[in-house]
C-alpha cells in the first residue's frame, strides 16, 4: 500500500513540473501581435478563446533591468519583482512571480539584468505610461548581472 502511495506522489509532481515543458513558448514581440488582435477582435467568444490560448504560453523575456522587487498582491506569492520592457510600441511594465525568494533577495534595484521563463498569466492596461501590463507566474528567474 506505501508503494502505491509513493508512486502516485511521484507521478503527480512529474506530471506537475513536466506541464510547463509541454507549452509552446512566446516571446514579448508575439505577445503584442496577439494584444493588437484581440483587441480589434469585436467578437466576445472569439476574444476568449484567444485570450485562453494566450495563458497556455510560456512567455520568455531576455536581459531585462530589474526596476523593483515589492511585495505581492497576488496572494499565491510572498514577493513581485518589477521590470519595464521597451517594444516598438512603447513600455511594458512586468510584474514577475516566483517562488524562489532566495533568487529575488539577490536582486538590486536599477541594476540586476535578468533572464525571465515563466507562464503569461494576463495583460491588462491603466491610466499610465505603460503600452500595457503582463503578469507572469511560476517564473523561473536567472540573473544575468548582480
Amino acid at each position: 500500500m506505501k508503494r502505491m502511495i509513493y508512486f502516485v506522489i511521484i507521478t503527480l509532481t512529474f506530471f506537475s513540473c513536466t506541464a510547463s515543458f509541454l507549452k509552446d513558448e512566446i516571446t514579448i514581440n508575439e505577445l503584442i501581435i496577439e494584444k493588437e488582435k484581440i483587441d480589434h477582435t469585436e467578437n466576445p467568444a472569439e476574444v476568449l478563446l484567444l485570450k485562453n490560448s494566450l495563458s497556455e504560453k510560456i512567455l520568455y523575456l531576455d536581459e531585462i533591468l530589474v526596476k523593483d522587487s515589492v511585495n505581492s498582491t497576488n496572494v499565491d506569492y510572498d514577493f513581485c519583482v518589477i521590470a519595464e520592457v521597451p517594444t516598438e510600441k512603447g513600455i511594458i511594465e512586468c510584474s514577475i512571480y516566483t517562488k524562489n525568494i532566495k533568487r529575488i533577495s539577490q536582486l538590486k534595484k536599477g541594476k540586476s539584468i535578468i533572464s525571465v521563463k515563466g507562464e503569461f498569466k494576463r495583460y491588462y492596461s491603466m491610466l499610465d505610461n505603460f503600452y500595457t501590463k503582463v503578469e507572469i507566474t511560476n517564473s523561473n528567474i536567472i540573473i544575468k548581472k548582480k
